[in-house]
């Protein structure tokens, strides 16, 4: 994984050597949680919530230094306060979406700031908390997180391995996901059996799929 900065201090992270095999590892209780506010009280108090759940925190006094240190493909929770000085709440989400990076954020408001936390959650974000922060909400709210940011985090590295095949074989893929025989294909596609059979197994061997029925739901997260 490498990076470089941007004009405006920003890091643009390339994903090429993403590990064929790091997101099956994954389970929500290894997964770091990331606190960014400006206030060191308001780090300090959501960081003693979330360790009292027996989860890994890191803290950050702005999305800028975020940004420039943390590996945005692989999945993460933010609990992000959305009014900050250089890089708002707001201005993160966008950078993450940018970046197609699978990280949900949990959004933090105080008062009045309710439209704000709507409008994150239209960008993606996964959930928004009000100040002060109920245990019981953040709990909640952390759960939901870590079962979006492994969904998204799978889905992101599908699509890497959808990006190798050759048109043919994304032909071959969607004939397969509306449950053609190779026969039925090879007719569709104007080819023969055999090709269609070549076609087929580098279709199993790039997704990584054993059977048919695993290449199906692989292809079916493409779509959600």
């Amino acid at each position: 994984m490498t990076s470089s900065k941007t004009a405006d201090g920003l890091t643009e992270w390339s994903n090429e050597s993403v590990n064929d095999d790091w997101y099956e590892s994954m389970v929500p209780e290894q997964l770091m949680i990331h606190i960014i506010d400006d206030e060191q009280s308001v780090r300090e108090s959501c960081e003693f919530l979330v360790n009292s759940l027996g989860l890994s925190t890191k803290t950050w006094a702005s999305a800028v230094l975020f940004s420039q240190q943390v590996n945005i493909y692989y999945p993460a929770v933010v609990i992000s306060d959305l009014m900050m000085p250089e890089m708002s709440g707001h201005a993160l989400q966008d950078y993450l979406n940018q970046h197609d990076s699978p990280i949900a954020m949990i959004a933090l408001t105080g008062n009045g700031e309710i439209p704000d936390a709507v409008t994150m959650l239209k960008k993606g974000a996964a959930d928004y908390l009000e100040k002060p922060i109920s245990s019981q909400r953040l709990q909640e709210a952390i759960s939901a997180a870590q079962v979006l940011t492994i969904k998204r985090a799978k889905r992101y590295y599908i699509r890497k391995l959808y990006a190798q095949l050759t048109d043919k074989e994304k032909q071959v893929a969607h004939e397969l996901m509306q449950g053609n025989l190779n026969k039925v294909i090879a007719d569709h596609l104007e080819v023969s059996v055999r090709t269609v059979e070549v076609h087929r197994s580098q279709v199993m061997k790039k997704m990584q799929a054993q059977h048919v029925s695993e290449l199906i739901q692989k292809l079916a997260m493409l779509e959600d």
